[in-house]
């Protein structure tokens, strides 16, 4: 009996953990047309980079998408954003294969998460599947195409995960179809001088434009640049892909000095739970201000991206001389196509010499440090390694017109922060009935648009969480949702329509939840962010005699403000 434990162990630990080399795999398309890509794995996104690819559909849904292998179906998550409705498959190999951005799925699966989404009455629903519910081989129609969640045109983003770890693959590795024989396109390199240094006499970063194509690129003005003290260097550049001009990432980046590799990156798999250092791997204000895509060849003191096989004195470089020295980048796409370029630097005094002045002050901002910050009306706690690198902080105080409390500006959000912050801010006197209707809201800088960011009274102020310097103040929201029918009225015959619509829409706070029920019985409603419709459908799971019934929808906002309407029809 022990030698039979002993080898179904090793046969389970050997057939669900053991992951196959990627070049072994034997994965088919996850669909039945050729793969132009809109985007690749770890292309530059806000925020994060992108974990998987997005294959182009003619900019059609409802293709039938296949499982790539045999497996079966581990999650079904069913989401008004990011994925939108999206499908896991596990497989036995070791790999776990995300299809997200769905329109729905075939009959069977459908059923089954139909009757999910009754027993908890919600159309939001996250679903995981035992391992004997829904299997599925190498080959079968799982789901059809479309545009859900926070996609912005119709494409399958598809990924293959670690099933261990959780981690996003590069899905070119496994050898999909897809044609690449383009050169990565380099654009720029910039300069960061530190503590206090200098590029070119600026003591601001500073960039260089290039010249070049097809993989050899060179500074547009020849020169030799002049550098006081450390600094590091970024570079923008992109890859495309054949059969579309959509902008695509790098794989690899490699930065050398003096023939010496310095530092290398290389995206060959990331992880959810460092991917937003994204924020300071590459420029952040780039990317935001200009839609630049600048990698840094230098880690700031707040980064845990595992993406560096190289990072000497992490990536930041000094010379104790005054000699001409050769920086070269060689950068890759998955396939191998390279592009390179080389530029000459120049210390005007040895490093040595440099006094290097760092930041100091009580506004001061530590990267590895808690930070509290706290006035009359407002207060901020930011945990260690909230920031990416130490940072003075800026503060000031505006009005506007019908708010609770002043507009704080604390600091601004062209700088990044990498996880949540509490902030509490004061408020005028306000009625204790209506004290969970106070707000807090980000407010752009021209005050026209505000963007909730919820948050709790007590004793006179609102506490909440939020992720990004901004301007913020509290606002009251009392008004509830707007609900217009847009097919039907009172008493109408139903009968040769297949659903039933509304608008929703809400002022402040946003839409919480929307629930339908024709003759006090729920029904299953699906609510589309984009167009801000209501949908009840007449289908199979939500049966409706023949005559005359009573429909009411009740649509809440995330400030519990409720609006009810109920119509008679006749179906």
């Amino acid at each position: 009996m022990k030698l039979f434990i002993g080898f179904f162990f090793v046969f389970v630990v050997i057939g669900f953990t053991a992951q196959v080399p990627y070049d072994q795999t034997n994965f088919r398309s996850p669909l039945n047309i050729d793969l132009i890509l809109a985007g690749n794995f770890a292309e530059v996104r806000s925020n994060h980079y992108h974990t998987g690819i997005d294959i182009k559909t003619n900019g059609k849904e409802g293709y039938k998408i296949y499982a790539i292998d045999s497996g079966y179906i581990s999650r079904i998550n069913i989401s008004h954003y990011g994925y939108g409705i999206a499908m896991y498959v596990t497989h036995p190999n070791g790999y776990t294969s995300v299809y997200a951005h769905l329109s729905g799925f075939p009959k069977h699966i459908e059923s089954y998460v139909r009757k999910k989404q009754f027993s908890k009455q919600s159309e939001i629903v996250e679903i995981y599947p035992q391992a004997n519910e829904l299997k599925v081989a190498k080959g079968d129609v799982i789901a059809i195409s479309g545009n859900s969640g926070s996609s912005t045109a119709p494409h399958l983003h598809f990924e293959i995960r670690e099933t261990a770890t959780e981690k996003p693959v590069n899905p070119l590795l496994f050898g999909f179809d897809i044609k690449d024989d383009k050169k990565p396109v380099l654009y720029d390199i910039k300069l960061y001088p530190f503590y206090g240094g200098a590029i070119d006499e600026s003591k601001h970063p500073k960039k260089y434009g290039l010249t070049g194509a097809d993989g050899n690129y060179a500074l547009k003005t020849e020169q030799v640049i002049a550098v006081t003290g450390t600094f590091g260097v970024a570079i923008n550049a992109l890859d495309f892909l054949n059969g579309a001009s959509n902008k695509c990432g790098i794989y690899s980046i490699e930065l050398f000095v003096d023939k010496e590799l310095y530092f290398k990156q290389q995206l060959e798999k990331l992880s959810f739970t460092t991917n937003r250092y994204i924020n300071t791997s590459c420029d952040y204000l780039e990317y935001k201000k200009n839609s630049q895509s600048f990698h840094k060849s230098f880690l700031t003191d707040n980064n845990k991206l595992d993406i560096y096989e190289v990072k000497k004195n992490k990536g930041r470089i000094e010379f104790d001389d005054t000699l001409v020295h050769t920086l070269k980048y060689v950068v890759k796409d998955v396939y191998g196509n390279t592009s390179e370029m080389s530029f000459k630097v120049k210390s005007t005094v040895p490093s040595s010499q440099v006094k290097k002045v760092y930041l100091t002050g009580e506004q001061v901002i530590v990267a590895n440090d808690d930070f509290d910050f706290r006035t009359e009306n407002f207060e901020a706690h930011l945990p260690k390694y909230t920031v990416y690198e130490d940072m003075k902080l800026t503060y000031h105080t505006s009005q506007m017109k019908y708010s609770l409390s002043n507009v704080h500006h604390f600091h601004h959000d062209d700088i990044p922060v990498q996880q949540l912050f509490v902030m509490r801010i004061k408020t005028a006197n306000i009625p204790a009935d209506l004290t969970d209707k106070a707000v807090v809201v980000e407010v752009s800088k021209d005050q026209k648009k505000m963007y909730a960011k919820g948050g709790d009274y007590q004793d006179g102020w609102v506490k909440t969480e939020v992720k990004s310097f901004g301007n913020y103040t509290v606002r009251m929201d009392t008004v509830a949702p707007v609900v217009t029918p847009i097919n039907i009225t009172d008493g109408k015959d139903m009968s040769a329509l297949s659903s039933i619509q509304f608008k929703i829409s809400d002022n402040l706070s946003g839409i919480k939840s929307y629930d339908t029920y024709v003759d006090g019985v729920w029904k299953l409603a699906f609510y589309n962010t984009k167009t801000s419709t209501l949908t009840l459908p007449f289908d199979d799971y939500n049966a409706i005699s023949k005559g005359e019934h009573t429909l009411k929808v009740v649509v809440k906002d995330e400030r519990k403000n409720s609006t009810t309407i109920e119509i008679k029809f006749v179906r």
